[in-house]
């Protein structure tokens, strides 16, 4: 035997019958990869709702009975590099990226990540965050935190709209989210845009304002619709929103939304990365996920305004943006709780529970 076998210890799954569990395999560290692969060792790894979706989505007869492994947020250091890799890759460098999946037998919470660098983009070698004293975390953990939620915010702005200025109006519905926090950042400090008004509980209104939300409005204190109103006419001018974006799922503004988003010829735009109801992570059904609202919506062809389903599937360029914004202190991973490996299960209810302020990591290390 090589003297380089490792045991992989990795959280997988076989589909919806079966729960999440350690799986132990043995990795012989010269011979298990390509010449196009590295071989990275992994510190750290950040739960994602689509984890929690693809699980329970997961029937045996259609995607096999193969075990699949969670996340796709990660951070570690290379060990290994296969012979035809570019050379901007070497052996202990700190990395971390977005390795995608749906069903993959690997898969970012494992112990070691196999990837080609050339194929599974975005991937980077890691920035230091500015950190204070006091700070509880390490780089490792912070650098698995943010590349899907960031990618997927940077590319809902990137990507529909390009004439961003100080005079662009957006409302987000749901800003306690980690995609929103991103999103918020994104917008004020990257695309320099104007007002960043956003839709939260009553008791985050506090925190959120410290996030770069212009203006907040509660949702569970009289109505949406009501309170965007009361804002609009309040401290807008009664102007209406370039776009709308939706982190939850959700549909209150439909009805008026005339009242609410530009005409459709201003390029303005409503886009969902959750369809039109909220998931219940607990109990996920292909019913509930491709919910007929959603279906309806985005094949009507009356309706008045461009409606988008933004799946989370990062900008080519967002690492890069990324990286920029956290050396220069203008975006910082935030971060909820971390919880060791064998502490899985406990990761995975918190993120369930929809109170998680922040992104859920697991230290492998």
């Amino acid at each position: 035997m090589s003297d380089e076998v490792v045991t992989n210890r990795a959280v997988t799954y076989v589909n919806n019958t079966t729960p999440a569990t350690i799986t132990f395999s043995k990795l012989d560290l010269k011979t298990c990869y390509k010449d196009s692969e590295l071989v990275i060792e992994v510190h750290a790894a950040a739960l994602n709702p689509i984890d929690f979706i693809t699980h329970q989505l997961c029937s045996s007869y259609i995607f096999g009975k193969y075990p699949k492994t969670y996340s796709r947020d990660y951070s570690g250091v290379v060990v290994k590099v296969g012979k035809h890799v570019d050379n901007s890759w070497k052996v202990g460098d700190k990395v971390n990226g977005m390795y995608k999946h749906i069903y993959g037998e690997r898969g970012s919470l494992s112990h070691y990540l196999i990837l080609d660098p050339a194929k599974n983009a975005p991937i980077t070698h890691m920035v230091e965050v500015p950190k204070d004293e006091n700070d509880p975390y390490d780089d490792f953990v912070y650098a698995a935190a943010w590349p899907l939620t960031f990618g997927t915010a940077y590319s809902v702005l990137h990507n529909y709209k390009k004439d961003w200025g100080p005079d662009s109006k957006v409302l987000v519905i749901g800003a306690s989210t980690a995609v929103s926090y991103a999103f918020v950042h994104i917008a004020k400090n990257y695309f320099h845009i104007g007002t960043v008004a956003g839709i939260c509980s009553k008791n985050s209104i506090e925190r959120n304002k410290k996030l770069g939300y212009d203006y907040l409005v509660p949702y569970d204190e009289g109505t949406i619709v009501d309170n965007v109103k009361k804002l609009k006419e309040s401290e807008l001018k009664n102007e209406k929103f370039d776009f709308i974006f939706d982190s939850v799922g959700n549909h209150d503004l439909f009805p008026v939304m005339d009242q609410m988003l530009r005409p459709k010829a201003d390029n303005s735009f409503y886009v969902t990365i959750a369809g039109n109801e909220k998931a219940n992570y607990k109990h996920i059904s292909w019913v509930s996920f491709v919910s007929l609202g959603s279906v309806l919506t985005a094949l009507n062809p009356f309706k008045g305004f461009n409606w988008r389903f933004a799946a989370p599937e990062p900008s080519n360029n967002f690492i890069e943006v990324g990286n920029e914004m956290i050396k220069n202190g203008t975006y910082k991973p935030p971060i909820d709780s971390v919880y060791e490996f064998d502490q899985f299960q406990d990761a995975i209810n918190r993120l369930k529970s929809n109170k998680a302020k922040g992104k859920v990591v697991i230290k492998m290390k």
